[in-house]
């Protein structure tokens, strides 16, 4: 898992990158002109955590744009709305990066936030975007001392906030980006490939020197953005044999790739795999992971990344979080045995360096053309929420990024 990390990048490739608009000279408002003690300000008197001079932002710029909703509901374009204001955010606290946003995902994971069935509380109103990629144009010292600089690519599992086109980050949740990477195909890393990854070398434990080669692994949702990146890095790693639950109409495509496709219907695929696999990694609990779990062999473990047949027809509880959704949760992290339940946001708050080491990794096995992460759409702010419903409709298939500029 060795590599060579490139330095600190300024900016994506030429393709990704907008054309610069054209410079205007305006008159700036009073408030713009003093603003914060933590941002850009032309004060002589600095405070203790201010922060150096950036270049002045052009007109077009300085127009911050972003998708926002104000209370849960179930669809997304009756309560999403698209603002724009002619102020950029600031930095307020020493430890804030201002990022200028050149992708963000929408994902499944936005639609259950947004329906207020998440896992955990999300204050009111809300910015969708799960993951953010994007360069540093405003920060405080702490972040400055930690060795980030203006212009440097960088990407972040937000959770929240990412269809914008700026965002305020801690900068201990940063990661650094190589410069020539495509930056939709680098957002779609930060969640879809880290989960992938994570969950294949990450969650079961193994010694220091056991690896996957000759593992049989078992992957539901096999078509799904997450299944195929599961599929994609398992190749690589040399596992032995791969399994895939899908829809019929996938089947031939995962034969095409070297993968056993298996039906839907837990009841139909688990007399051929019961007792076989090493790993099973389960997206969708379809039986409360009972399934996958008796799919395992004696020495195998079972890695519970979602539960998306929950999740689709649940409704928001009397505290927030549906009980069903409370109780598989519980179950997956506390009953079950060889079992863990992961989550990326999570997983990037509780091992930060772990995380930050397989997530430089794997962008640099995105710069070198290792791994190809496949964008079925490329979006705008204002298309955000139409594009919500239609994932949840399954009506769009593959992965959704938005380009805000």
């Amino acid at each position: 898992m060795g590599f060579a990390m490139r330095g600190r990048q300024s900016s994506f490739k030429s393709e990704d990158s907008e054309k610069e608009p054209v410079k205007l000279t305006r008159q700036k408002s009073q408030r713009s002109q003093s603003r914060g003690r933590f941002g850009r300000t032309r004060s002589k008197s600095r405070s203790r955590f201010d922060v150096r001079d950036v270049p002045e932002q052009t007109a077009v710029e300085e127009v911050n744009k972003f998708v926002q909703y104000k209370k849960f509901g179930l669809y997304a374009t009756e309560i999403s709305r698209v603002i724009a204001i002619d102020e950029i955010p600031d930095v307020e606290h020493s430890h804030q990066v201002v990022v200028k946003v050149k992708a963000s995902t929408v994902t499944l994971n936005d639609c259950y936030i947004r329906r207020g069935i998440w896992h955990d509380t999300i204050p009111l109103p809300n910015t969708p975007g799960f993951d953010v990629v994007g360069t540093i144009v405003n920060m405080g010292v702490e972040a400055e001392a930690a060795g980030y600089d203006y212009g440097e690519a960088v990407a972040c599992c937000c959770r929240t906030g990412g269809n914008a086109r700026y965002v305020v980050l801690h900068y201990s949740d940063l990661c650094s980006v190589p410069g020539d990477v495509d930056s939709a195909q680098a957002a779609c890393v930060i969640s879809t490939y880290m989960t992938a990854y994570q969950a294949l070398h990450r969650c079961k434990p193994r010694g220091p020197r056991e690896t996957l080669e000759g593992s049989n692994i078992l992957i539901t949702a096999g078509n799904s953005p997450i299944g195929q990146a599961i599929i994609e890095l398992a190749h690589r790693a040399g596992a032995s044999k791969i399994f895939a639950t899908a829809p019929k109409k996938y089947h031939e495509e995962l034969n095409a790739i070297g993968v056993c496709p298996l039906p839907m219907d837990a009841k139909m695929w688990l007399p051929l795999v019961h007792g076989k696999m090493d790993i099973v990694i389960d997206s969708i609990c379809q039986d409360g992971y009972k399934s996958p779990h008796q799919a395992l062999n004696y020495r195998g473990h079972l890695i519970a990344i979602g539960m998306n047949l929950v999740m689709s027809t649940a409704e928001i509880g009397h505290c927030g979080t549906p009980f069903d959704v409370i109780m598989q949760r519980f179950k997956s992290g506390f009953l079950l045995s060889r079992t863990t339940r992961y989550c990326p946001y999570e997983w990037s708050q509780t091992k930060p360096s772990e995380w930050k080491h397989d997530m430089e990794y794997l962008m640099e096995l995105l710069s070198r053309g290792k791994i190809n992460p496949k964008v079925s759409k490329r979006i705008a702010l204002d298309a955000v929420p139409y594009y919500q419903q239609q994932l949840e409709g399954g009506e769009v298939e593959g992965l959704v990024v938005c380009k805000p500029w």
